[in-house]
């Protein structure tokens, strides 16, 4: 009887002990669903009918522009205009404009901020180095050819863009007008007519259209080549081949604004020459986004950012309106002609975090994700109010880990992440051409419409990044880096 009663109690425990693993495997199992669901932002469990309605009018209307139903969006009669979203056709209307010969001594439109909250000369830069790119008359131009690394010999998006720079500092120093060569990146579907395998798909024309039409069309000409009015960048050019003197030594002045480790970075392996260039030829290269590249921007925007742009309006509006609450609502002149100036809405303030990990621990220090959210926790002091991140990565783990960060709000593109360390270039390919220059163009141009910046300036993207706000009226925001910039 007593060897009965111990064998019930021993029953008793085990068969305890085996549903608490199953408790706990199934929720595991359940934790582990979620994450892998997530891809992209992550999803709002709380949204009203209301809200749900006004953003479900909205995806119809991107879709449309998509597919090409339409060349812009355009909210139906009675619906809010969503304020994170931009009109492209427009836009790249206004930019053609912008992007034409004005008055003599006429200031770049793409630059923002006064002249302390740029790097030093930047206005000037800018204004040079577009007439440099657009000379009166193309047919007394000399030009060098940028020669892009293609698939044969691939390097990362962040690396073509370096070598560019380089490129255009010794087109700027020759006299010669800077041109690029068919682009392997915009050699997809997404590009059409004229911007197909061209830069211009995704960004402003590198130089006047007559001036790219006058060099193409000399290309096959033997005697131009000899004679010198054609010359190729052969990819033997480093990617730092010095900085044009025409405008003196301004790096020399700037003002020291990359953190690490709680002291600011200092001027080490000429850092101040080097990337006072390259943020002037990134900021010129990429001055405006293309058509095609806003409506990329305006999906992410969308997706990120659009129950949330969803539910402020809603809020705003009388609570006793039904579902189909919406009602006509014409553009006032402020919100038509000076108010859209200011772009299109996201949440602020917000951070940039680029976390780069993967296959460059052989040229840098990896950091785990909790290092950049302490950098970001810092920005905490001066700005209370902070909690959006916008959250660029190539690892999904990052991705799953924001999970567990607590007070903040993360968003990020759909776009499917590497497991493990593989090389950028093969995890690229991965994606497909199409994709992977999407994402990364895409993830660059939300990073830098940031307030505050985090990221490991080891990495060439997190430099591109810091040099792009130093010339976009973001210098004082500062850039808190996990590790110290390379010697390339």
């Amino acid at each position: 009887m007593e060897s009965f009663r111990y064998f019930k109690v021993h029953c008793l425990a085990l068969l305890i002990i085996l549903t608490s693993f199953l408790v706990i495997d199934y929720h595991l199992k359940q934790r582990n669903l979620t994450r892998s669901s997530i891809r992209w932002s992550h999803p709002d469990t709380k949204v009203s009918s209301k809200v749900k309605a006004l953003v479900d009018i909205w995806s119809k209307g991107l879709d449309q522009v998509i597919r090409k139903d339409t060349s812009r969006f355009k909210a139906p009669a009675g619906v809010p205009f969503p304020p994170h979203i931009q009109d492209c056709k427009r836009c790249n209307e206004l930019h053609t404009r912008m992007d034409r010969r004005g008055k003599d001594g006429e200031l770049p439109p793409w630059n923002f901020g006064g002249n302390d909250d740029n790097l030093p000369l930047t206005r000037l830069v800018q204004h040079d180095l577009w007439l440099h790119q657009h000379p009166k008359d193309c047919s007394n131009a000399t030009f060098l050819l940028a020669h892009w690394h293609s698939d044969s010999f691939p390097i990362g998006a962040g690396s073509q863009i370096t070598y560019l720079s380089s490129i255009l500092s010794l087109a700027v120093s020759e006299g010669r007008v800077f041109v690029t060569l068919p682009y392997h990146g915009a050699n997809h579907q997404g590009c059409t007519g004229q911007n197909y395998m061209r830069w211009s798909c995704y960004f402003a024309p590198e130089a006047s259209k007559e001036c790219i039409s006058r060099a193409m069309e000399l290309y096959s000409d033997e005697n131009a080549w000899n004679q010198g009015i054609l010359k190729k960048s052969n990819n033997t050019l480093g990617p730092w081949s010095g900085v044009p003197r025409i405008w003196g030594e301004p790096w020399k002045k700037m003002r020291l604004t990359e953190e690490l480790n709680g002291a600011v970075l200092g001027d080490i392996y000429y850092y101040n020459k080097r990337r006072w260039w390259r943020a002037q030829a990134y900021r010129y290269l990429m001055r405006f986004p293309s058509e095609y590249l806003c409506n990329l921007l305006n999906q992410a925007r969308h997706q990120a950012f659009g129950i949330k742009a969803a539910r402020a309006i809603v809020l705003s509006l009388p609570r006793d309106l039904p579902v189909n609450f919406l009602q006509e609502q014409a553009q006032t002149p402020l919100e038509e002609f000076v108010w859209s100036k200011y772009g299109p809405w996201i949440p602020r303030p917000i951070v940039s975090i680029h976390v780069r990990q993967g296959d460059k621990g052989g040229e840098m220090t990896l950091h785990p994700f909790k290092d950049y959210i302490n950098l970001a926790n810092t920005l905490r002091r001066k700005f209370p109010d902070l909690e959006n991140v916008w959250l660029s990565t190539e690892m999904q783990s990052v991705v799953d880990e924001t999970m567990d960060v607590k007070d903040w709000k993360f968003y990020f593109t759909k776009v499917e992440r590497q497991s493990g360390t593989i090389a950028m270039t093969k995890y690229m390919k991965s994606l497909g051409k199409r994709t992977a220059f999407d994402n990364s163009y895409v993830n660059l141009m939300m990073a830098v419409e940031a307030d505050l910046f985090v990221g490991a300036l080891g990495s060439g993207w997190s430099y591109i990044i810091d040099c792009m706000r130093m010339t976009n009226g973001k210098l004082n925001a500062g850039f808190l880096s996990v590790n110290s910039i390379s010697k390339d």
